[in-house]
């Protein structure tokens, strides 16, 4: 964290009973850690630093849950039924978080803006943990995991 001491280590619904929805945390050197348990039955742990802004409108969980449902907790992996992200579930996937909408607001105004799936980080890509690009920068998008 360059030398900055964690102040906060965050995470998000620890024993998977408060349902923590969709959140975006966008990566910044806060100090703030977030953590979540994600990769389906796997149970992996991942955290990133940065400031959380939650997704309030269930429709975009849903879309999430339905799309990752089709693993069966297990999500594409070396080892797991689905060895590999297939093109066409990389397109799905891409228009659901392009549909979800991530205002960019500043003191002065706010503007309409909406996630973008980061291909280019695809290696991270996981249920329950997907790498985004925001009107802020990057950024990870997660949600509920299905254990």
């Amino acid at each position: 964290m360059d030398g900055m001491a964690e102040r906060a280590y965050v995470f998000l619904d620890p024993d998977g009973s408060q349902g923590a929805g969709a959140v975006v945390v966008v990566q910044a050197p806060t100090g703030v850690v977030y953590a979540s348990q994600v990769g389906g039955y796997a149970n992996d742990e991942r955290s990133v630093e940065g400031f959380a802004i939650p997704l309030f409108h269930p429709q975009h969980l849903h879309a999430l849950e339905m799309f990752f449902g089709r693993y069966g907790g297990n999500p594409p992996y070396p080892g797991t039924p689905y060895e590999w992200w297939q093109e066409k579930d990389l397109q799905v996937l891409t228009e659901i978080v392009r549909g979800i909408p991530l205002w960019h607001t500043t003191r002065e105004k706010d503007e309409p803006a909406s996630l973008e799936f980061d291909r280019a980080r695809l290696d991270e890509l996981t249920e329950g943990w997907i790498p985004v690009l925001t009107s802020y920068g990057p950024g990870i998008l997660t949600h509920q995991n299905c254990d």
